[in-house]
């Protein structure tokens, strides 16, 4: 199902929206399921361990079949043809998730913040695996920020993080989901996650994203075509496929 009226409006004034539960309960399971293999301590952390630590793992589609059947997902593509048009790749895909006691946050940025130039604007997907607050790790926004386009960014660590003075953030608010929900957000909203601070309430997120077919970088020209079409003329791709290979070397975390 396409973006509704009122859906459409408050992410395009806002930068964000609530799709709600967007993959039915069987889904969810096995979401969860590959999940909670691929993203674990054993696997990769972020954050420091003075604060606490969190799971993080990228591009969970290169290392799950059952993940990566779900990216061309019709739910997913109704919406993002809506605002992309009928020619679509996915861009980016990852597990965070902030465990009981992962006090660790990441600092405001704009997802286009990580990319090596400048790019257009592209949506991301956000699906809540636990409900996710204030309280236990979630996410907070700007929310009108999209509309000011790329702010400056500088990396703290393996974060791209938003230059000190140039964003407002007199009006940022929590954005809450429930356990299901899919928030909408453009990648130029800023955003952070604050630390997880409960003794026992998850906050797994899988984060998908998705760019018009033509996304190129306009300051180094570089065609993206290592990123797999999902739609092509408005039809759904039942075997997404990209011209070149993609590599995760070099990638944001």
């Amino acid at each position: 199902m396409p973006l509704t009226s009122d859906q459409r409006a408050e992410f395009e004034t806002l930068g964000f929206t609530n799709l709600g539960p967007l993959f039915d309960v069987d889904e969810r399971s096995r979401i969860s399921e590959e999940y909670d293999r691929l993203v674990s301590f054993d696997s990769q952390v972020l954050g420091n361990k003075e604060d606490g630590e969190f799971p993080y793992r990228a591009m969970l589609n290169y290392r799950s079949s059952e993940l990566a059947s779900l990216i061309n997902h019709p739910a997913l593509l109704d919406v993002a043809r809506t605002l992309l048009g009928d020619n679509i790749r996915f861009w980016w895909d990852q597990g965070i998730n902030k465990a009981p006691g992962s006090g660790s946050f990441i600092d405001w940025h704009q997802d286009n913040g990580y990319t090596n130039g400048r790019t257009a604007p592209f949506l991301t997907f956000w699906l809540a695996l636990d409900d996710s607050s204030i309280e236990n790790g979630g996410l907070v926004v700007v929310p009108g920020s999209h509309r000011h386009g790329l702010l400056p960014h500088h990396y703290e660590t393996v974060h791209a993080v938003i230059d000190d003075g140039v964003l407002d953030i007199a009006n940022a608010t929590p954005l809450n989901a429930k356990a299901g929900d899919v928030l909408l957000f453009s990648s130029y909203l800023a955003h952070r996650t604050v630390g997880n601070h409960t003794k026992n309430r998850q906050r797994r997120a899988w984060v998908l994203q998705y760019c018009r077919a033509d996304q190129r970088n306009e300051k180094t020209g570089e065609v993206y075509d290592n990123r797999p079409w999902v739609m092509k003329e408005g039809e759904i791709l039942q075997e997404p496929f990209a011209e070149r290979a993609f590599s995760l070397r070099g990638e944001r975390p």
